[in-house]
């Protein structure tokens, strides 16, 4: 019976690792000069995998002209780990953390001075990583900091600002 719990718990924690999680956050303040602005509150989605992260941000804008620009950016704090898929214990070994700058950008097209966006980060993955023999690179955790999100057109500018998210 033990035997077969321990099995259970390792099938758990290898689907845990590798499904997919979505998370979505408003924004803690929005600032803007002229006379663009947001339509209600930008979404904030954060998506992982056991080897990659990104953020999305959506919603909807009005008072530009006739095309605007979204840009989302954040600081990635990073860890990466391996895994002994043959072993009964799936602790991550040989954690490493990085930093680095995730972008995305996106121009999109208006109507009558309202329009959509979706706009999604550059990924923070397990590539340049690599595990010895026999083992698998995973992404630990990611945590998000910095997170910002500006609307751009030629009536103006509006930023969201969002809190730290780890996943």
């Amino acid at each position: 019976m033990r035997k077969l719990i321990t099995v259970f718990a390792t099938v758990i924690a290898v689907l845990a690792l590798t499904a997919s999680a979505a998370l979505a956050v408003a924004p803690t303040s929005i600032t803007r000069n002229g006379g663009l602005h947001f339509v209600g509150s930008p979404d904030l989605t954060v998506s992982r995998t056991a080897t990659e992260a990104s953020l999305t941000a959506t919603g909807e804008v009005a008072g530009a002209g006739p095309t605007a620009t979204a840009t989302l950016s954040a600081t990635a704090i990073a860890t990466r780990g391996c895994i002994n898929r043959g072993s009964r214990d799936q602790e991550p070994s040989g954690l490493q953390r990085s930093f680095s700058t995730v972008t995305g950008s996106e121009t999109f097209q208006t109507r009558s001075g309202r329009g959509t966006f979706s706009v999604t980060t550059d990924p923070v993955n397990v590539e340049g990583f690599t595990c010895p023999d026999g083992m698998t690179e995973i992404l630990v955790s990611v945590t998000f900091t910095d997170i910002t999100l500006t609307i751009t057109s030629q009536t103006g500018t509006t930023t969201a600002f969002y809190a730290d998210i780890t996943v």
